[in-house]
């Protein structure tokens, strides 16, 4: 017969396994639930992910960009138009969300708190599946079509706004991604060169090169300067030092140019003796009402990539580095989301909006859209006069280049370059008059050419397209 202490033993040692079996299974059941959720192995949590019915993204005519469909294996997401998939991004259970997929992922997955006993019966007791909202965006998907067709597959970038509500109308970044094959393709997207997750438009960090024009010419005109004037030896390459020479982007055909013929063919030389007038301000006061050091960004996006360029570079002269300030190759940069604005700007009589691309949601149990306004904040860059002298200027500028049908909307335009280290990137920024109640702003990029060929190819093709929108 076996000892009766150690049958005490066998059996306090079985009660104390089974308190602590008890613990355990009361510690996880109340306290530590919350840490077994969150676990990213979590099998119920990848189930509740797969059985996500993810709501659909629209443009502004509730043309279908993004939806959810039901295949034999389960959800799948479809992406309908490819020329929008830079600006949507992408939504994977693998590798996660980006772009416009990211920013409203909220609103699309549906995850919101609990409201109700109903919902907290569905969701948790009957484990529904989660149902997210439609969203619309401020896109035109025959504006971004037009856009991305004008690029013609140049690495870069190209954006349009509505000028007076800040309202992203298109927005195209290259080279990009398909996101109907992004689980395929994403070990060779990572690796690729031209980077096609980094979107130019918005995280692109230039320095403002040759759209430094612009803000000198607005100051020329806030400041009374005799625009008629012509400055000798403007098609004349601008030393910078160290290398660095700034010449015209397109050839002049005379020697002698005003600053609105500078502008017109990216010349810096005039510019760079306008600076020494009594009429100029320096570039510091010239440059603070535009806000470059502080960036109109699209909520909920990526920020722009911080890059850090040197004030001093060493063995120029104090001389130089302020001519690089003023020519726009010293340290202030822009992202040509931010220049959209400037241009924007100029198309509203001074106002800048601050840029916005969501418009409205719709829940899965109503019909109507329903308005999403975010406070988009405003910033004053110039008087309304100069806006609208500056205009003026620019649609010369635009007829030099691209001579206008006699039944086009009023629009205007200038070239520019600038210098990134040893790379060059081509710029055409301009506006549109699309009605008496609303007028486009534009911004295109090209990196890594010198040739402003197709610069001229794109804005030709970018007019035309904005004609047939009227």
């Amino acid at each position: 017969m076996p000892d009766s202490r150690t049958i005490r033993h066998v059996l306090a040692g079985t009660l104390i396994c089974l308190a602590l079996v008890g613990l355990s299974a009361t510690y996880w059941a109340l306290a530590g639930q919350h840490s077994l959720l969150l676990r990213e192995d979590n099998p119920r949590i990848i189930e509740a992910q797969r059985d996500i019915v993810r709501g659909g993204i629209y443009d502004r005519n509730a043309r279908p960009l993004a939806e959810t469909v039901q295949l034999e294996n389960g959800l799948a997401r479809r992406y309908n138009y490819p020329t929008t998939y830079s600006i949507l991004g992408y939504y994977s259970l693998r590798y996660g969300v980006g772009g416009a997929e990211s920013a409203y992922d909220a609103l699309l997955s549906g995850a919101r708190p609990i409201d109700s006993i109903a919902d907290y019966f569905q969701r948790r007791i009957l484990n529904l599946p989660q149902i997210g909202a439609d969203i619309m965006l401020s896109l035109d998907v025959e504006i971004q079509d037009a856009l991305v067709r004008a690029l013609d597959g140049a690495a870069g970038t190209a954006i349009v706004l509505d000028a007076r509500s800040g309202a992203v109308l298109a927005l195209a970044s290259q080279p990009s991604f398909d996101p109907n094959s992004l689980d395929t393709d994403w070990p060779a997207l990572i690796e690729a060169e031209g980077k096609p997750f980094f979107n130019r438009a918005l995280q692109g960090n230039y320095p403002l090169g040759g759209n430094m024009a612009v803000i000198w010419l607005a100051q020329a005109i806030a400041g009374g300067f005799d625009l008629s004037w012509r400055f000798t030896g403007a098609a004349e390459p601008v030393d910078l030092g160290d290398g660095m020479i700034a010449g015209c982007v397109i050839r002049p055909g005379a020697a002698e140019l005003t600053l609105g013929e500078a502008l017109t063919y990216g010349c810096p030389a005039p510019f760079a003796s306008f600076r020494q007038t009594d009429s100029a301000a320096t570039a510091d006061v010239v440059l603070s009402p535009f806000a470059f050091q502080d960036p109109f960004t699209l909520p909920a996006f990526p920020q722009p990539a911080t890059i850090n360029l040197p004030a001093n570079v060493e063995g120029l002269s104090p001389a130089v580095l302020a001519l690089r300030q003023a020519l726009g190759q010293g340290d202030i940069t822009t992202t040509p989301l931010h220049l959209a604005a400037v241009m924007a700007a100029i198309a509203n009589d001074g106002l800048a909006v601050g840029p916005s691309l969501l418009t409205g949601s719709r829940p899965t149990d109503i019909d109507q859209w329903q308005p999403q306004s975010l406070e988009s904040a405003s910033r004053r860059m110039m008087d309304a006069e100069t806006a609208r002298r500056l205009r003026s200027v620019m649609q010369d500028a635009r007829a030099r280049l691209w001579p206008p049908p006699q039944d086009s909307p009023p629009s205007g335009a200038h070239v520019a370059r600038s210098f990134s280290g040893d790379k060059t990137q081509l710029w055409l920024n301009g506006f549109v008059d699309a009605d008496e109640a609303g007028a486009f702003a534009f911004v295109v990029l090209l990196e890594d050419r010198e040739d402003p060929s197709q610069l001229l190819s794109v804005g030709r093709a970018l007019f035309d397209s904005f004609a047939s929108q009227r």
